[in-house]
C-alpha cells in the first residue's frame, strides 16, 4: 500500500501494509473507503502500531520512509538471505546489537510475507511452495545463535490484524529457542519448519468460525479439531523424512493427559516436536490480542503454563522455557518497586524473577543521571526489596525500547551500596 486506507471509524490497512487476501482488496473498492497519505489523527497511534508489528516501523526514521523503501524496493527486502557481517557493522560504526536487530527486523517482515503468500496459495487452492521459508527458518537459526536477545526482543511486536502472521513467526523463534534445551539443536531447522507453518490448516476454516468473538458451537468446534490434519494435507510433506516438521503439525494441541486434539494422544505418544510446539503455541497466543480473547502480560500466561506442567505440558521443557523466556521477557517495559521504569535487558535463568534490568526512568521523567544497568538478582541476593511489581506500555511513556537495549552493553552497573533503599 503507498497510502493509508480506512473508513470513517475502521483503519483498514497503513501505508506500507501488504495486501494478503481477496477479501482486503474488495474491501478497498468499496465506496465508503478513503485513502490518503497523511495519517488521520485518530488512527495515528494504530498505525505506528501496526508498522511496527509488520517491521515497517524502526526507531530513528520516519515511518513514510521506511513504508516507502518496503514499497518501492524488493531486493532490498531479501536481503536478510544474506549473513549478518558483524566486520562489515564495526566499520559502519554500528553496534553489532543494533545491526544485528536491524538484520532480524528484515528477517522476520520476509518471515511473515512469505506466511502471507502460504496463505494466498492455499486459499486459492494452489500447492504450497515451502521452499522460501525453508531459506528464512535457516537464517532465523543463524541469527538466534549469533545474538539470541536481539531477535527475541522482536517478540513483543504484536497485532491483531497481523496475528496470522506475527504468532506464526513468534511460535517458530521461541520453538528453535526451546529446542535447543530440549536436545532437538540438529534438528533446527525442521522444529522451526513446522513451528513456522504449524497453523496453516486454519486457513481453510470459516472466516465467522475464526474471528468469532463469543464461544463455539460444537459443531464449529469440531471443525476447528481438524486444523492440524488439515495443515498436514497442505504442506505435502513427506512424513518419513521430515518427522519433526510433521510432529509440530499434527501434535500441537496434542496434551499428555489425553484431553488434546486431534488424536487425544497421551504422554510419550506426544514426540518432543508436539511437546516444543505446543508451549511456543499456547505461550505467543495468551500474549496476543486476538478477536474471542485480549492478551494477557507475559508473567501470568507463563505461570499459567507452568501450573499446568506435568498435566497438559512437559514438565522438564516448561522449566526450560521459563528459564529461557523468563516472567518478564526481553525488551519488556517494567515497573519497579520504587516507582522507576526499566527495560528487561537480559534473563537470568537461575532467577527468572529477577532479569538484568536498564533504569530509564522514574514516574517523575526520565533520569537526571541517564539509564543504568541493574541485576535485579544480585540486589535481591543482597537484601535489598526492589522488586519487578508490574508491566506498563512503552508507547504510553514514549520510551524506545530498541534504545535502551543497544546501550545495555555499554552501561555502568549500579552498585547495590548506592541504591536509595539501601539507605
Amino acid at each position: 500500500m503507498p497510502c493509508h486506507a480506512f473508513t470513517a471509524k475502521v483503519l483498514l490497512l497503513a501505508c506500507g501494509e501488504r495486501i494478503v487476501s481477496q477479501n482486503q482488496l474488495e474491501r478497498l473498492q468499496r465506496d465508503d473507503v478513503i485513502f490518503a497519505t497523511e495519517a488521520p489523527p485518530q488512527f495515528a497511534r494504530a498505525i505506528e502500531e501496526r508498522q511496527r508489528a509488520l517491521g515497517l516501523l524502526t526507531p530513528g526514521r520516519d515511518d513514510a520512509d521506511d513504508a516507502d523503501e518496503h514499497c518501492s524496493d524488493a531486493a532490498d527486502a531479501d536481503a536478510a538471505d544474506e549473513p549478518f557481517d558483524e566486520t562489515e557493522a564495526a566499520a559502519r560504526g554500528a553496534t553489532v546489537f543494533v545491526a544485528e536487530v536491524a538484520a532480524a527486523r528484515k528477517l522476520r517482515q520476509r518471515a511473515m510475507r512469505q506466511v502471507a503468500d502460504l496463505v494466498e496459495q492455499a486459499q486459492g487452492g494452489r500447492p504450497l511452495d515451502l521452499q522460501p521459508v525453508r531459506s528464512t527458518v535457516g537464517h532465523v537459526i543463524a541469527s538466534l545463535r549469533r545474538n539470541e536477545r536481539a531477535f527475541a526482543s522482536l517478540l513483543r511486536l504484536k497485532s491483531m490484524d497481523t496475528y496470522t502472521y506475527t504468532h506464526s513467526i513468534n511460535s517458530c523463534v521461541l520453538s528453535i529457542i526451546l529446542g535447543q534445551y530440549g536436545g532437538l539443536t540438529d534438528a533446527s531447522e525442521q522444529l522451526g519448519l513446522g513451528a513456522l507453518v504449524h497453523d496453516i490448516g486454519k486457513v481453510r476454516l470459516p472466516e465467522e468460525i475464526l474471528h468469532k468473538p463469543g464461544g463455539l458451537t460444537a459443531a464449529e468446534w469440531d471443525l476447528v479439531k481438524q486444523h492440524p490434519l488439515v495443515g498436514l494435507q497442505l504442506v505435502g510433506l513427506d512424513r518419513e523424512s521430515h518427522q519433526l516438521a510433521t510432529d509440530a503439525i499434527a501434535q500441537h494441541h496434542e496434551r499428555l493427559d489425553g484431553s488434546g486434539y486431534p488424536a487425544g494422544l497421551r504422554d510419550t505418544e506426544v514426540s518432543l516436536a508436539g511437546r516444543v510446539v505446543a508451549i511456543a503455541d499456547v505461550y505467543d497466543a495468551m500474549t496476543s490480542d486476538r478477536p474471542y480473547h485480549g492478551a494477557i502480560d507475559p508473567p501470568e500466561a507463563m505461570r499459567w503454563i507452568f501450573q499446568r506442567a506435568g498435566d497438559l505440558f512437559d514438565p522438564q521443557l516448561v522449566r526450560a522455557f521459563t528459564a529461557s523466556v523468563g516472567l518478564f521477557p526481553i525488551g519488556s517495559l517494567v515497573r519497579l518497586g520504587t516507582g522507576q521504569l526499566a527495560v528487561v535487558a537480559s534473563i537470568n535463568p537461575a532467577a527468572i524473577r529477577h532479569p538484568t534490568v536498564v533504569i530509564v526512568s522514574d514516574l517523575a521523567g526520565p533520569m537526571s543521571e541517564g539509564p543504568r544497568l541493574l541485576d535485579l538478582a544480585e540486589v535481591s541476593a543482597s537484601g535489598g526489596g526492589d522488586e519487578i511489581v508490574g508491566m506498563a506500555d512503552p508507547n504510553e511513556f514514549g520510551i524506545d525500547v530498541d534504545h535502551y537495549l543497544a546501550m545495555a552493553p555499554a552501561l555502568p552497573e549500579v552498585r547495590c551500596a548506592d541504591l536509595d533503599f539501601f539507605a
